[in-house]
């Protein structure tokens, strides 16, 4: 599960960018990338700042710092960068530049996220945009359900919402027995269960000592009150949980109506019955006990006969009733377990089951499924054509592989580190043969200096000075150097020496074609990233104002049928 943060920088904001860049915190710098800057402190602050310059500056606030922080082990730190570079993507929309760093200095990796609080294009500061408005509108509740989605989408487990109302207080006078809101979740539940409609629940609730305040056009428009038992303030409806609004009241009791007139329960049964009323047997005469014996008993049961048959209603209708509860909580688990299964792992496709035994039936021969296009979201961007035929043309042939040069993970083709790794090591061999046979050019020269007396080789020193020289140097480099190449303690010949250049060399014109055609996909899929990461934006918006729709839609309806 992912926790979010998020806070206001204020000054210095070189020194926070410094702070969550520390090579320390981030494998030398490996885990940092930035958005529209440079990605380091410096350079990204006076980035800043020259963006700041073009804005409004009616605010204090310089820039915001997000934190989004995994569950040990949930993670690596290429999916935490990645899962991280998604929320800017889809919190910011590319227009706040920002630098984002994987820090794994701790049992649990977490991303640091420092954003500009001016938007690139028009000015205006991130608080006014964004961090005005109601509780519910405000920027970090946003934050905090866009990387539930992105966590959800991952299979990476989201942190789920405490319920309205259950506080850690309200949750020890749960187990006490001594909670107001539990007496009343109980006393609505069992008048919902004998309620025909909402408002002859709110009838039902002053007969059972729960008093009320309906106000449809208010915000909170109800609340609830138990009379006589020492409750002193109403209690909102939401308070109590999701099922005590005035829309979920409204539908459990449609749904309880259902499942009893489908038994032939009508809600009168359900209200506890009237004791029963013994009713004396008369004493038989004689005369009847001898004409006809049996009639006396007839005549004297039926009015027993009528209270064991009402109270049998009663215990059917009371069965019924406690049966509808326990699927309905069945059917909400199954929900869950299914959400939760969903959330975990992705969803596999079921296995066929294996064909049976063929019959001599004639055959049904069925269409070829239609092919999934790998590009479909972004078929509708403008000239998506040429962009996918050229991203194709280089090897790009999906979205999805498309997206790991967008998100800057690492692909196997990318050997850049290796191809300068192998030549730094032939480099250094080629540099170590060529000093060889620079001593052993000049090696008799050198030798010959030896030979000679004190007296005469200041005189030859003087006339063969560059050869010993070079001699000399030459020496003092391979003593330096040949102990990194010694086999079983011996120093190298030479063609030992050159025979592993060659193969370091080998090895690595091996790799380039495969590397050549990486840069190629690199620097194609980059002239298209930005364009191509603002269109899957402006389609989640889209998805997301439409959603926001429907559900002002839906509760408008819900609303005009209460009235």
């Amino acid at each position: 599960m992912a926790y979010t943060s998020i806070h206001t920088i204020r000054a210095t904001v070189s020194a926070a960018i410094a702070y969550i860049t520390n090579g320390d915190k981030t494998v030398n710098g490996i885990y940092v990338n930035s958005y529209a800057c440079r990605a380091d402190s410096a350079g990204a602050s006076e980035d800043f700042r020259a963006v700041r310059g073009t804005g409004t500056g009616r605010t204090q606030i310089l820039a915001y710092h997000m934190i989004q922080s995994f569950a040990p082990g949930e993670v690596t730190p290429e999916q935490a960068m990645q899962i991280g570079e998604e929320l800017c993507d889809r919190y910011l929309k590319g227009d706040y530049q920002y630098v984002i760093a994987v820090h794994h200095d701790k049992s649990h990796l977490h991303c640091h996220i420092i954003f500009n609080n001016t938007n690139l294009y028009n000015g205006l500061s991130f608080t006014t945009e964004h961090n005005q408005g109601r509780k519910s509108e405000r920027a970090w509740a946003e934050l905090r359900e866009i990387s539930d989605e992105i966590c959800a989408e991952h299979g990476i487990s989201v942190i789920e919402p405490i319920g309205k109302g259950v506080s850690h207080y309200e949750n020890e006078m749960q187990k006490e027995g001594k909670s107001w809101k539990e007496k009343l979740r109980v006393r609505i539940a069992e008048v919902m269960l004998y309620s025909r409609d909402f408002a002859d629940f709110l009838h039902n609730c002053t007969a059972s000592g729960i008093e009320y305040v309906y106000t449809p056009k208010n915000q909170y428009k109800l609340k609830f009150k138990l009379s006589g038992d020492g409750q002193q303030r109403f209690t909102r409806a939401e308070t109590l949980g999701a099922d005590y609004t005035v829309e979920r009241i409204s539908e459990q009791i449609a749904e309880i109506q259902e499942k009893l007139s489908a038994a032939n329960v009508t809600p009168d049964m359900l209200i506890e019955p009237p004791k029963p009323v013994a009713v004396p047997k008369p004493e038989p005469k004689p005369t009847q006990t001898v004409t006809a014996p049996t009639k006396p008993k007839q005549s004297a049961e039926p009015e027993t006969i009528t209270e064991t048959s009402e109270n049998a209603k009663r215990k059917a209708a009371a069965e019924q009733v406690e049966k509808f509860f326990a699927a309905r909580r069945a059917r909400r688990q199954a929900q869950l377990d299914m959400l939760n299964a969903t959330a975990t792992k992705p969803t596999e496709p079921k296995p066929e089951p294996s064909a049976p035994t063929p019959q001599p039936t004639p055959t049904v021969s069925k269409a070829p499924e239609k092919k999934k296009d790998p590009w479909a979201e972004i078929r509708g961007m403008r000239d998506s054509d040429e962009i996918i035929a050229e991203l194709e043309a280089v090897g790009i042939m999906s979205l999805s592989e498309f997206g790991g040069f967008m998100h800057n993970i690492h692909s196997p083709e990318d050997h850049t580190d290796e191809v300068a790794e192998l030549k730094a090591q032939y480099t250094a061999i080629d540099k170590l043969l060529a000093m060889m046979k620079q001593r052993s050019d000049n090696s008799a020269t050198y030798k010959e200096y030896q030979e000679r007396s004190a007296f005469t080789q200041k005189h030859f020193r003087k006339k063969n000075a560059g050869a010993i020289d070079t001699y000399e140097e030459a020496d003092k480099y391979i003593k330096e150097h040949i102990k990194d190449y010694y086999i079983d303690g011996k120093a190298p010949k030479r063609s030992e020496l050159a025979a592993l250049s060659k193969q370091l060399k080998d090895k690595r014109k091996a790799i380039i074609p495969e590397h050549k055609a990486y840069l190629l996909k690199h620097e194609t899929a980059m002239r298209y990233t930005r364009q191509v990461r603002q269109y899957l934006n402006e389609q989640y918006m889209k998805r997301e104002r439409e959603k926001s729709r429907q559900r002002t839609q839906a509760k408008h309806r819900n609303k005009n049928t209460l009235e």
